[in-house]
């Protein structure tokens, strides 16, 4: 039980900094100014802040462009890593329901975990593709998929997190006991 609520509440923290991170980079930065003034230079990530005329000298919240995306980026490797074990936590669950054919009965909680790892593959692949000097359209088209779907996943998150708002209550309340 301990370690289930340590991983949720590191999954819940980790995904508050993510969500915010990533939203003060979308409305913070990616949201204002012209769009579309592709000058060609060697980086990437220049490349991606000309296109979205990007300030990054900007400062948002008391951090710039580079800090937030920083932020970002070192919260999604957390939360990742933090995912993968309670994906494993759940594996029996998740091969009970396929085997015993439950989909159905349990639509919220699939569709959140496929949502998660399109969110996931849409914000990862960019990042590669970044790094290995990849083809900037898609990256950018990426970008654009992940920040849609990535609105998608933050309500159905909060759902999940309300619906499971009891567990924690009473998981917090015989970890205080125990210990």
């Amino acid at each position: 039980m301990a370690i289930k609520l340590l991983i949720n509440t590191l999954l819940f923290f980790t995904g508050i900094i993510m969500t915010y991170s990533g939203m003060v980079l979308q409305i913070g930065f990616h949201m204002g100014g012209p769009h579309g003034e592709k000058i060609v230079t060697n980086s990437q990530s220049t490349q991606y802040e000309q296109i979205r005329a990007i300030d990054p000298n900007q400062i948002v919240s008391g951090l710039n462009y580079h800090d937030w995306s920083s932020w970002h980026k070192y919260t999604i490797v957390v939360f990742s890593l933090l995912m993968i074990y309670h994906f494993y936590l759940h594996w029996k669950w998740y091969k009970v329901v396929i085997t015993k054919h439950l989909i159905s009965k349990n639509k919220e909680a699939l569709g959140l975990s496929v949502l998660f790892l399109l969110v996931a593959i849409t914000g990862l692949i960019p990042w590669f593709i970044d790094l290995t000097g990849g083809t900037i359209n898609l990256r950018m088209l990426l970008i654009e998929i992940h920040d849609k779907i990535t609105l998608l996943l933050v309500v159905f998150l909060l759902i999940h997190f309300v619906r499971r708002a009891k567990w924690f209550a009473t998981a917090y309340t015989k970890f205080k006991k125990i210990y």
